[in-house]
């Protein structure tokens, strides 16, 4: 009886011990973090709502590791989810082109998109003045006035545009290239007047159409841009009203 009674007790004690050792090895819950931070009189708070510390103390000065806070991001020096910490834009996976079409267009872009409408206009105009006016002598020597006097706005348009990014600056400058090449040929009638004066006059028809189509490329980049931006706008708006509220 006494050697049953203490078998019984050692077996139960070799459970128990089992138990606790079951127990400490178990994997600690991903929701179960407990944070640990200072006040500026020194005194120890701990909460399980990283939303409850102070904006002030979420610094790796004062917030400690303790039970599965995350180590301080390298950036920020801010434990991974804390409320309020902000990305350091490594993750995005985006393009410094793509971050910029994101944003819209740039105020240089901008103004530069407009003045190619400017101009382009002035191109349509001449197409328009152009259009099924009889290939004579008169109409041809005021087409080919009218091409040399619209040169100079073309090629200081072209010159600015070098180097631009935006995809409708460079479907506009791959047209003035082209454009200019051709007008700096047209300085007079020359030979075979007819046929002559009729492929500048269709040209300039044809110019006309190609920018007139350019330009409405031109006004929904713009359009779009301004979409953009006051989405942008907005949305750090809302960022910072969240922030003040935290």
């Amino acid at each position: 009886m006494r050697h049953t009674f203490s078998f019984s007790r050692a077996l139960s004690k070799v459970l128990i011990f089992a138990l606790l050792v079951w127990v400490a090895f178990q994997p600690e819950p991903v929701s179960a973090k407990i944070y640990k931070y200072k006040d500026e009189h020194g005194k120890t708070h701990f909460t399980d709502d990283a939303s409850k510390i102070p904006l002030r103390y979420r610094n790796k000065n004062s917030v400690e590791k303790f039970r599965g806070v995350n180590e301080p991001t390298p950036a920020t020096g801010i434990p991974s989810g804390f409320p309020g910490q902000k990305s350091t834009g490594k993750d995005t996976g985006k393009s410094s082109e793509s971050k910029q079409e994101d944003a819209g267009l740039s105020s240089q872009d901008e103004a530069l998109a407009n003045k190619a409408i400017q101009v382009f206009r002035v191109g349509v105009a001449l197409g328009n003045k152009y259009k099924n006016v009889q290939p004579n002598f008169t109409n041809g020597w005021g087409a080919v006035d009218a091409i040399q006097s619209a040169l100079p706005l073309k090629e200081s348009l072209a010159s600015e545009l070098a180097g631009t990014k935006a995809p409708e600056l460079k479907e506009a400058l791959a047209f003035l290239n082209q454009s200019i090449a051709v007008d700096k040929q047209t300085t007079s009638i020359g030979s075979g007047l007819r046929t002559r004066i009729v492929g500048i006059l269709n040209r300039l028809e044809r110019e006309g159409a190609q920018q007139s189509a350019l330009i409405k490329k031109l006004e929904k980049a713009l359009e779009d841009s301004k979409k953009k931006k006051a989405a942008a706008k907005k949305e750090k708006a809302e960022e910072a009203k969240k922030e003040k509220e935290k």
